[in-house]
């Protein structure tokens, strides 16, 4: 501990030369936890709710106008053996919050800068595409599975979290615009259908662009988003679009929020090595019971074009209570979906969470 300390102090005159002053960070960060009882096959888990630990960066002084900054944001895996970082909602379809293969992964880390209400970003950051998706991403346990946005390809395509990207995003009035590029281009996804460890298809990212608009009052929001990937798809090349639509209603103690998303699924279907497309409709109505208290139900819908057989429906009960730095949450999770074999899958799960926010 003495040695800890004396490298504090030997560090200190090296921060003051290069004027850094504390005032100009700050540290913020959860530790969740959420346990899960399953009816439908008596088990039961605990794991982590997505903890995480960020830090920022703001400074004025250095363009005359502009504030610059940055931004850092980490997992922490308190529970790496049952890490409840994803949830599958169907076989062979996971969508993964962050990569994380150790007790830390990185969410987020982007410089930006700022002037009036015009501001560009470079990094990791959240993606102009899911601008609208995040409408009715509330549940504290679950949910947002209409956008179709987690899918295995993880974060190369940039429609949660994006990578490796270039961000712009600018204010009039009430409206609200972003516009995004991936810069690296050329990562390569592989695919491996029967699971023997041998690559069956690949694809080759070339670009990915997105964008959204949004109109944001008081009492409503409107808005619609897009990606477009560009890759080659085992030498054909191929362009695909999915759109979302969103809005949010606050009428007195009530909250009703709803998107509907036409996307393209990130996976390639094995029969004919050709993309899928899902229609994705999700709904969430809420009641403030106080300033702490808030109740919610949810629905989702989510159907395949090419297949006849795929039909996924979930149900949502929640309530949840904030007591300062801390927020609890008790949700009901009820699955009642079609799997491509046509077989029936049905869930009932209880998911009880808790976070102490800092």
């Amino acid at each position: 501990m003495k040695n800890l300390w004396l490298v504090v102090l030997l560090l200190l005159p090296s921060l003051s030369t290069h004027a850094l002053d504390l005032k100009d960070f700050s540290i913020y960060g959860k530790v969740a936890l959420v346990t899960t009882a399953n009816f439908e096959n008596g088990s039961q888990g605990l794991g982590d709710n997505s903890s995480r630990l960020g830090v920022t960066y703001e400074r004025a002084d250095i363009l005359e106008g502009w504030k610059i900054g940055l931004r850092g944001e980490w997992s922490i895996s308190t529970n790496r053996n049952n890490s409840g970082f994803g949830s599958a909602n169907f076989d062979g379809k996971q969508y993964d919050v962050v990569s994380n293969d150790g007790p830390f992964g990185n969410r987020l880390g982007y410089l930006w800068l700022r002037k009036d209400n015009f501001t560009i970003a470079a990094g990791k950051m959240w993606s102009a595409f899911y601008d609208v998706p995040e409408f009715t991403d509330l549940f504290h346990t679950d949910g947002a599975r209409a956008s179709s946005v987690y899918t295995r390809t993880g974060e190369t395509d940039g429609t949660y979290r994006a990578s490796e990207v270039v961000q712009a995003r600018y204010k009039y009035e009430d409206f609200h615009f972003a516009l995004q590029t991936k810069l690296t281009g050329k990562e390569s996804i592989e695919y491996d259908f029967n699971s023997d460890g041998t690559a069956d298809s690949s694809l080759v990212y070339k670009q990915v662009q997105a964008a959204s608009i949004r109109y944001i009052t008081e009492r409503f929001t409107l808005g619609v988003s897009a990606i477009n990937l560009m890759f080659d798809n085992n030498g054909t090349n191929e362009s695909q679009l999915s759109v979302a639509y969103g809005f949010k209603v606050n009428f007195m103690d009530f909250f009703f929020n709803g998107v509907y998303t036409r996307a393209k699924d990130l996976e390639l279907n094995e029969a004919n090595n050709q993309f899928v497309h899902s229609d994705g409709t999700e709904a969430i109505l809420g009641y403030r019971l106080d300033n702490e208290t808030t109740l919610m139900l949810g629905y989702n819908h989510q159907s395949r074009s090419e297949s006849r057989f795929f039909d996924l429906n979930y149900y949502y009960a929640s309530i949840s209570k904030s007591i300062k730095s801390l927020d609890v949450a008790a949700e009901y999770v009820h699955g009642d979906s079609t799997k491509f074999s046509g077989a029936e899958d049905k869930e009932k799960l209880l998911k009880l969470a808790a976070s102490l926010n800092f």
